[in-house]
């Protein structure tokens, strides 16, 4: 008995590890096509000229996924929640629209790997926004982490050659948005009987996505695209702008549910790992990405841009694990 017992738990594990291998693979493949994807569907649309409205159309592509989830018979349990609680969540549309916007420019107005070293600062923006708004503290461990990766976006930085102030600067904007949805998500489902009602970070991440598509329609307005609707209704029609590779329609729809999915798998592992391992992941996630896209788009990799990538990322895996790594000294009693 004891030797089945042994094969058994073996076999247990072995299916536990098989299924978290599934997941980081969803994940990364998501991922990855998500940016390939998004990048065909900029290009056959002008650019960033329409930028904005195939933005919402990826987020409403999620939305409606998640709704169908809903619906759907034995697919996912609806939240419970009265008006006033889906209200709360709110702001997490908010900004996770912002961050959306941000990064879909970024990764349309300049080379894709280029929009993904400067993601991988996103620590540095939290830890700003988390001590200047929400009153947050980090260790001295981290602190030092952020040197190299700022200095390592700045290095990367010298010599692209498909650099653009606006894609800076959008992708900049994309990451102090994603850290005040991180900031905001841990206030409000702080809210006493809130994160019952929502019945699991899947809701939760699918009423974020129904917000952010409502969030994102003022920006057609704003950006001027609503009053060329009729441009981009013809190149909608045609599947593409004149001269470009078209498939407009798949490319967009296509970016649109990978993008849903793999944010809903990464919940998903982040669940079953450690906080560790999940850092390694997501290092080696970005790393792939970013050599992924360089080389099937034809991108820059010239070696001063890939050192600098490395210490970016390096500091960010390290920025994850420092309070690991340097436990904070014992208060004296």
């Amino acid at each position: 008995w004891r030797h089945i017992a042994t094969a058994a738990t073996r076999s247990c594990r072995m299916a536990v590890d098989i299924g978290l291998i599934v997941y980081l693979g969803l994940w990364y493949a998501g991922n990855y096509y998500y940016n390939i994807y998004n990048k065909l569907s900029s290009k056959a649309g002008g650019g960033t000229e329409f930028i904005f409205t195939l933005a919402w159309i990826q987020m409403a592509v999620g939305a409606v996924y998640s709704l169908f989830l809903w619906f759907a018979p034995e697919a996912r349990s609806a939240p419970k929640m009265s008006f006033g609680q889906y209200m709360k969540l709110a702001p997490l549309g908010f900004f996770a629209a912002a961050a959306h916007a941000g990064a879909v420019f970024s990764l349309s107005a300049g080379a894709v790997s280029f929009a993904q070293i400067v993601k991988a600062a996103e620590p540095a923006f939290a830890a700003a926004v988390g001590y200047l708004v929400y009153g947050n503290t980090i260790s001295k461990a981290k602190m030092v982490c952020l040197i190299p990766i700022i200095g390592g976006i700045w290095v990367a930085s010298v010599q692209e050659l498909d650099f653009t102030w606006m894609a800076l600067a959008a992708a900049g904007g994309a990451n102090v948005a994603a850290a005040f949805r991180g900031g905001e998500n841990k206030r409000v489902m702080a809210e006493p009987g809130l994160k019952e009602a929502v019945a699991g970070a899947g809701n939760t991440y699918a009423i974020t996505t129904i917000w952010a598509t409502i969030m994102l329609l003022p920006l057609i307005f704003i950006s001027g695209e609503w009053d060329k609707r009729d441009q981009f209704i013809a190149m909608w029609e045609a599947d593409g702008t004149k001269g470009s590779a078209g498939n407009l329609r798949w490319n967009t729809i296509m970016s649109g549910l990978t993008f849903y999915l793999y944010n809903e798998v990464s919940t998903i592992a982040l669940k079953k790992i450690s906080g560790v391992t999940h850092s390694v992941a997501n290092t080696a996630k970005r790393a792939i990405i970013i050599v992924g896209c360089a080389i099937a788009f034809g991108e820059s990799m010239a070696p001063i841009k890939m050192i600098g990538c490395s210490i970016a990322i390096g500091g960010t895996f390290l920025y994850a694990i420092a309070d690991d790594l340097v436990k904070p000294k014992a208060k004296k009693q």
